[in-house]
């Protein structure tokens, strides 16, 4: 007869398995994380926005008031404050009216001096949450040693087939320290 080892191996990867599950929640749509105390903010200003209608309804905090973005349309927005890569489940939220298919950007600092810094558009990760987002590119996670790994500007394009509707971009900050 043979002497499997796998027993304390087998019990340790599902322990391991089971707090790595816990710890990295998938929402569902319209779910907020529960339990996320980070202080949020929000969209400050359009800087620019093609085919959009009523493009001033994304500023501040969600309330029921869209803006339609039509197909081809996009809008670059100002967030009040940075949004920075948290390691949490989503830096951000996108909150929309019914389902949304939609294209993401931040305007990321990507080399360059304190004096001259370079920023590029890269593509924002969806989160965990519908409509959620995170800073995982290269750029957001080092940055340079002269400026800031955050993102304060953010491009939403309509990849839909039909009109997207958004109410707000939510951030979420960093948690103060104990």
């Amino acid at each position: 007869m043979k002497n499997n080892s796998y027993g304390p191996a087998l019990v340790l990867l599902v322990l391991w398995a089971g707090a790595t599950a816990a710890r990295s929640p998938v929402l569902a749509v319209g779910q907020e994380q529960a339990g996320d105390e980070r202080p949020k903010f929000y969209v400050s200003r359009v800087i620019s926005e093609k085919n959009v209608t009523d493009p001033l309804n994304v500023l501040d905090a969600p309330d029921g008031r869209a803006a339609e973005i039509a197909l081809g349309g996009q809008m670059v927005l100002l967030m009040e404050k940075p949004i920075f890569p948290s390691g949490a489940a989503d830096d951000g939220t996108i909150v929309c009216e019914g389902e949304a298919n939609f294209g993401l950007e931040g305007w990321f600092l990507v080399g360059g001096t304190k004096d001259s810094p370079q920023f590029a558009w890269m593509p924002l990760v969806r989160g965990n949450s519908a409509n959620g987002f995170r800073l995982t590119s290269p750029a957001a996670l080092g940055g340079t040693a002269e400026g800031s790994p955050g993102v304060n500007m953010i491009r939403i394009s309509n990849d839909d087939t039909k009109p997207i509707l958004i109410d707000a971009v939510v951030g979420y900050g960093r948690m103060a320290s104990r």
